[in-house]
C-alpha cells in the first residue's frame, strides 16, 4: 500500500509543472467575464433598440388611423360660426373647385359584409349559418351570406334584429 501511495506522490510531484499558473487563469476568466457582459449589454441595448422602434411604428400608425377616422366638425359647430358678423363679413369668395379624389376600392369581402350587417345579422347568425354551410370561420359566413343577399336570395335563417 506504502509503494501505491509513493508512487502517486512521484508521479504528482513529477508532473506538478504542468498545471497552469493561477493568475494566468484568473486572468482569463476575467477577460471572458468581460467579454460576456458586454455582449448580453449589447443584445440588451439592441433589444430595447427594436421595441422602441416598435413602439414608435404602432404610434405612428395611430396617429394616421385616428386623423383618417375622424370626421369633420360641420359648419354650424366651429367656433368662429357662433361669432356674428358683419354682413360685409360673411360673403367669402367661392371656393376653388378642386377634383373629387377616387377612394380606394374596397376590400374584398368588405360590400359582402356590409350587406350582411345592414339586413340585421349578427355574429350568432353567421355562427349558425358556418355550421349550416359547413364553413369552419364564421366570418366566411357572414361574407357568404352578404354575397347570397346582395344576388338578391333569401338566408336559410331570419336576422335576430
Amino acid at each position: 500500500m506504502c509503494d501505491h501511495e509513493e508512487r502517486l506522490r512521484y508521479a504528482m510531484e513529477e508532473h506538478e509543472y504542468l498545471a497552469p499558473d493561477q493568475a494566468t487563469v484568473w486572468a482569463r476568466i476575467e477577460l471572458l467575464a468581460q467579454i460576456y457582459r458586454r455582449r448580453s449589454l449589447i443584445l440588451r441595448s439592441a433589444g430595447s433598440v427594436v421595441l422602441s422602434a416598435g413602439l414608435v411604428a404602432g404610434l405612428v400608425q395611430m396617429h394616421t388611423f385616428i386623423q383618417g377616422g375622424v370626421a369633420a366638425l360641420p359648419p354650424a359647430a366651429t367656433p368662429s360660426a357662433a361669432v356674428p358678423q358683419s354682413p360685409a363679413a360673411t360673403t367669402r369668395p367661392p371656393a376653388p373647385r378642386i377634383a373629387p379624389t377616387r377612394s380606394p376600392p374596397p376590400a374584398p369581402g368588405e360590400l359582402e359584409m356590409d350587406a350582411y350587417f345592414e339586413a340585421g345579422y349578427g355574429w350568432t347568425e353567421a355562427e349558425e349559418l358556418a355550421r349550416l354551410w359547413r364553413f369552419r370561420d364564421p366570418s366566411d359566413a357572414k361574407v357568404e351570406g352578404g354575397r347570397r343577399l346582395l344576388a338578391g336570395e333569401r338566408l336559410p335563417i331570419r336576422p335576430s334584429s
